[in-house]
């Protein structure tokens, strides 16, 4: 082989390492430039994370809503109960709601409840259970400590 041929098989060789480089390095930069434009800050993650969460716990709470009905009619009528809080008026304190009950045994427990799993009874007896530690409870059922 001569010299020249040489130099033509060498000068091919760099011309397609060349190739190769600027088509990597055009690829890398555009993967780079893509990467960046998927990027978010967790600041962003998290607002989106938090979102997300909202509109979860929004459907579940409205596809609840006859469960929930249906509890603040038991908790009424456990409020009245002699095993309950053996409260007349059930639900009601000095003419208006007891929104401290309602939003402590409906939502506070029957609702985490049954958004983590737990069927009607089940949730319904979390509430009693907790119904039934509180002083008001004690109060009017002492001997059943």
């Amino acid at each position: 082989m001569d010299e020249k041929t040489r130099q033509r098989i060498w000068l091919g060789v760099v011309v397609a390492l060349g190739l190769v480089v600027a088509v990597q390095y055009l690829n890398t930069r555009d993967l780079r430039s893509e990467v960046a434009r998927l990027r978010i800050s967790p600041e962003e993650l998290q607002l989106r994370i938090d979102q997300r969460a909202q509109k979860v716990v929004a459907d579940a709470v409205r596809e609840r809503r006859q469960d929930m009905i249906a509890a603040g009619q038991w908790l009424h009528a456990f409020y009245q109960s002699e095993e309950g809080l053996k409260r007349k008026e059930g639900l009601w304190i000095d003419g208006h709601p007891d929104f401290e009950g309602i939003g402590a045994w409906v939502f506070d427990v029957y609702l985490r409840a049954r958004l983590t799993g737990a069927d009607d009874g089940a949730a319904r007896q979390k509430v009693m259970d907790a119904i039934r530690q509180t002083e008001e409870w004690r109060r009017k059922h002492p001997g059943s400590r």
